[in-house]
């Protein structure tokens, strides 16, 4: 029988024995008191874990799990007999029974001790580890230790390699040459041919001899160059004597200067600012003089802004001190800073607001000094350009004002706005984005949208950098014809002078100087035709009937019948939403016909129950652009381009023909009134031709025949006769 088995008969008989004196009686009980108190119940706990100790040391855990295992065995054995019992039921079953049950829970019991030991074995296992952990811990610190040392080591031997000393400095003659030039007395080629640190020591000798030599000639020198300071000091003193006398007599020829219009010091002191200027101001400045004084004396050109600052920004820029201070101080403390602060910016990637806004100030940052260019019209109008340099975008920015003889009177579209009358000056150049490729990146980084900040910096665009000669812009602009062709072709182009010096920037002189006389005559036109819209604009908002349009009278007879029944009731300006709801516009906007930089507004046309709802897009180039109208038709229904063909054809005659209304500048200046006019004479001719197929018991789709027309459609799309032949008074199909 196993171990387990006699542990468990023993504790068997035990219970028996303990039963047995139970029955006996009450007789010993004094006794077992007395002796159960001698022991105390502390001395029995560790009586009790002293042996669970010792049983843990005394086997191992392969004996403890062969005792489960067994233990485990007999208590399956026990409770199998168990309910065999109680199923046969035999004679005394529950005495036996009773009996197994004891001895399953002695097992059981057996079983808690096994796992106490198992505990008290997990215990000392564990407090082993702590006591190895620490050991292993202590000596991986001292290797720790060892090895900052070692390097400790190495970087002190390095330094002690890397040192040069002073005589290393030195920049010595060539041996060939201290043996050919120094004395034999100091050379002593004998002696130091074959040890090198004799000669070294002789050649250190030979320098310091020709540096005494080198420091007497230079102190010679310098007593002569005192002498020559004393002399021109002297000569100096004797000219300033004279400067009190030569003001004097500047400043007695003031007035005859003012009387013969002669700025002599204005233009000394202009001269004297320019050379501050950057390099494409300079050149900028340099060309509109040149032009001005050769070609129109209506163009002044000023350089205004902070003097001191601009003196400062160039010293500070020709100082080359500024930049690296701290870098031949201490280059292991620099490298050291630069860890900390990658550390610092892996941390928090984002930067603060204070140096966002700093970087965007120096990007955006603008040059002290600006170019003023006033260009004046005949009438007495006046165009201000105060031209602007990005000094770290590298571009040149324009701002516009706009001063007029006369005050006018407001309109509801602002046309004569400095903001927007060099818009589109010339083809696709609104001066929304810089025209240098790499502010793109610089602008990316800084996350920096230019459109923003337009109104403090004033717009880039293209023709501004080919004014001041920027090379990088490949704009181009256009020839302009028309009446002041020859002024253009007169002017030619202004010699150019050289840039103010120390300046780096490269331009292109032969651009700037090719581009100034069309630029400025565009200015002038757009300024002239801005007038001409404004008025109109006037006009048109203050118009209740068609006849109260402003047409010239010869331009009025010669290309529209006398009366006209079609009335203009309403004009008014609207916003891109408007114009993108309007249907009527839909193929005009996907064909980028029409933008949002348009001039939009509606206009609606009414004869009788018929109206006629106009929506007319004028370019920010008008009229150099025509503009564009779309028109919806409200008669028996809604009709549009798109579904009416005569519709079509009305816009058409509106949009394409309209070359038949003008035929030089200044008739092109009212070809808005006209086109409006020509409008309301299409919709007298598509009422009456359409009337003449409608059905007589309609009287409110019948118009009275008043134009002149031979046949009210023709062809497969039944075309109506919009053409007007003035000569002869009547209307055809074309």
């Amino acid at each position: 029988m196993v171990r387990g088995d006699e542990e468990g008969e023993t504790t068997t008989t035990t219970v028996r024995e303990v039963k047995r004196r139970r029955k006996e009686g009450d007789v010993g009980k004094g006794e077992g008191e007395g002796t159960i108190k001698t022991t105390t119940i502390t001395d029995t706990y560790q009586a009790a874990l002293d042996h669970e100790c010792w049983e843990a040391k005394s086997r191992t855990e392969e004996d403890d799990q062969e005792l489960v295992s067994s233990t485990m065995a007999n208590i399956r054995s026990l409770m199998t007999e168990i309910l065999k019992l109680k199923q046969d039921r035999p004679n005394q079953w529950a005495t036996e029974v009773e009996e197994k049950r004891v001895q399953v829970l002695m097992l059981m019991l057996s079983l808690r001790r096994l796992s106490r030991v198992q505990k008290v074995r997990v215990r000392d296992s564990r407090e082993h580890t702590v006591e190895s952990r620490q050991g292993v811990d202590g000596v991986t610190l001292q290797l720790q230790n060892l090895l900052y040392e070692v390097a400790h080591l190495k970087k002190e031997v390095r330094r002690c390699l890397d040192f040069q000393s002073a005589d290393q400095e030195i920049d010595l003659v060539p041996v060939e040459q201290f043996y050919v030039e120094a004395p034999e007395d100091i050379s002593r080629p004998t002696e130091t041919v074959e040890n090198l640190h004799e000669q070294r020591l002789a050649r250190l000798q030979w320098e310091l001899e020709q540096r005494r030599d080198q420091t007497q000639l230079f102190d010679k020198l310098t007593q002569e160059k005192e002498s020559v300071a004393e002399t021109i000091n002297e000569q100096e003193r004797k000219l300033a004597s004279l400067a009190p006398r030569i003001s004097a007599i500047l400043e007695a020829t003031r007035p005859l200067q003012e009387a013969l219009d002669l700025p002599i010091d204005a233009k000394k002191e202009q001269q004297r600012i320019v050379q501050l200027l950057p390099s494409p101001l300079y050149t900028l400045w340099v060309q509109a003089s040149a032009y001005g004084e050769a070609f129109d004396l209506n163009i002044k050109v000023d350089v205004v802004g902070d003097i001191d600052a601009a003196k400062k920004l160039i010293a500070k820029e020709e100082d080359p001190r500024t930049e690296n201070l701290s870098e031949s101080d201490n280059e292991q403390d620099q490298q050291e800073e630069n860890l900390s602060r990658k550390k610092r910016n892996r941390k928090s990637q984002k930067p603060e607001v204070e140096d966002l806004d700093d970087g965007v100030k120096q990007m955006l940052g603008l040059h002290p000094l600006c170019v003023k260019i006033t260009i004046g019209a005949k009438d007495g109008n006046s165009v201000v350009l105060s031209f602007f340099y990005m000094q770290t975008l590298r571009i040149v920015t324009v701002k516009c004002s706009i001063h007029l003889q006369e005050k006018t009177k407001p309109a509801f579209t602002d046309v004569i706005s400095g903001e927007t009358l060099l818009n589109c000056l010339f083809l696709d150049d609104d001066g929304q984005s810089s025209p240098n490729p790499a502010n793109y990146f610089q602008l990316s980084r800084l996350q920096i949208n230019l459109p923003d900040h337009l109104h403090i910096t004033g717009r880039p665009y293209k023709w501004a950098q080919a004014l001041a000669g920027l090379s990088f812009s490949s704009f181009k602009q256009p020839n302009i014809t028309g009446d002041d062709t020859q002024e253009t072709s007169r002017a030619g182009s202004p010699s150019t002078t050289a840039p103010p010096p120390g300046d780096s920037e490269v331009v292109v002189w032969q651009d700037s100087a090719e581009q100034m006389p069309t630029t400025i005559l565009a200015v002038r036109r757009r300024l002239q035709a801005r007038m001409a819209l404004h008025a109109q604009l006037l006009n048109l908002e203050t118009a209740n009937s068609t006849s109260s349009i402003v047409i010239p009278p010869e331009l009025l007879r010669q290309h529209f019948p006398g009366k006209i029944c079609t009335e203009l009731k309403c004009w008014r300006p609207v916003s891109w939403a408007d114009y993108e709801a309007a249907s009527s516009t839909q193929h005009l906007r996907d064909a980028h016909v029409v933008t949002p930089q348009h001039l939009l507004f509606s206009a609606i046309l009414d004869r009788k129950h018929v109206r006629l709802e106009a929506m007319v897009a004028v370019s920010p180039d008008y009229p150099n652009v025509v503009p564009v109208v779309s028109l919806t038709l409200h008669w028996e229904g809604q009709h549009q381009a798109t579904n009416n063909p005569q519709l079509r054809q009305m816009e058409r005659e509106v949009n394409v023909h309209w070359d038949e209304l003008v035929s030089c500048r200044s008739e092109k200046l009212h070809l808005l009134p006209l086109m409006l006019y020509r409008l309301a004479v299409c919709l007298d001719v598509f009422t009456e031709a359409y009337s003449a197929h409608a059905d007589a018991g309609k009287p409110d789709s019948h118009f009275h025949k008043e134009k002149i027309f031979f046949r009210p459609a023709r062809g497969p799309d039944r075309a109506f006769p919009f053409k007007y032949h003035p000569k002869l008074g009547v209307f055809s199909q074309r």
